[in-house]
């Protein structure tokens, strides 16, 4: 399902992506721009029946792009530094690596249907329930249920930062009771601040994500200072 609603869901999908990009198709001949520039890091905490892993976003105003802190993944190398960018304009996602003393990034090639909203979602059911503050955000809440799921998350329009502009904000098909009003009250500025997660029939896959955090940042990554895997090692 990828309604705007659940368009903020999607920030799962970046795990995946970090995983699956060794096996994708490299993008090595496109050029990245000289840097990319963040205004605000999103903190984002997940909670898991294994444990709890808090994750930085960072995003740009209007940007069409966002950068991830994979610091998680790394964190037991303590010599590995790792920075991943989601350029929707480019369509690829880079990875910025800092490695024995080398600085280089890989940069892999998406296919459209990681940015655009291309599900189906007519299988859903969605209804607006009671607002509630988080972290000083007024957020609406909302519902999204199937016969497998079922999603509990809440939105606020309060922040000057969003994922639109990354991931769109389209489905093929609009889930049962939503209303397009939604979509258009949230196109700008919308960002997901809790997310309850359930897996009716697998409960161990069942996740809280919630924002624990959203501060102002002037983080920018050079690019132009990371070179290609082959260069940094003699290739």
């Amino acid at each position: 399902m990828r309604s705007h609603s659940i368009t903020h869901f999607t920030i799962l999908i970046t795990f995946f992506i970090f995983f699956q990009s060794a096996f994708s198709q490299k993008a090595s001949k496109i050029e990245l721009p000289s840097s990319y520039d963040f205004d605000y890091i999103y903190k984002l905490k997940m909670t898991h029946k294994k444990g709890d892993m808090t994750f930085d976003y960072y995003l740009k105003k209007g940007g069409t792009y966002f950068g991830f802190d994979s610091a998680e993944m790394t964190k037991t190398n303590e010599d590995a530094k790792m920075f991943m960018v989601m350029d929707n304009k480019l369509n690829i996602s880079a990875m910025f690596m800092e490695m024995m003393g080398k600085k280089v990034v890989q940069k892999t090639k998406l296919k459209a249907s990681d940015f655009k909203g291309d599900t189906d979602a007519s299988a859903y059911t969605f209804k607006k329930i009671e607002s509630k503050t988080i972290m000083g955000f007024d957020c609406e809440g909302f519902v999204s249920e199937n016969e497998d799921v079922k999603i509990t998350f809440y939105i606020t329009n309060e922040v000057p930062v969003s994922f639109n502009q990354v991931f769109g904000a389209n489905a093929k098909k609009m889930p049962k009771g939503f209303n397009p009003e939604w979509m258009k009250k949230y196109a700008d500025n919308g960002l997901m601040m809790e997310m309850i997660y359930v897996d009716k029939k697998k409960s161990k896959n069942s996740m809280t994500m919630q924002c624990v955090g959203l501060e102002k940042t002037t983080f920018s990554i050079e690019a132009s200072k990371y070179g290609s895997m082959m260069s940094a090692f003699g290739g």
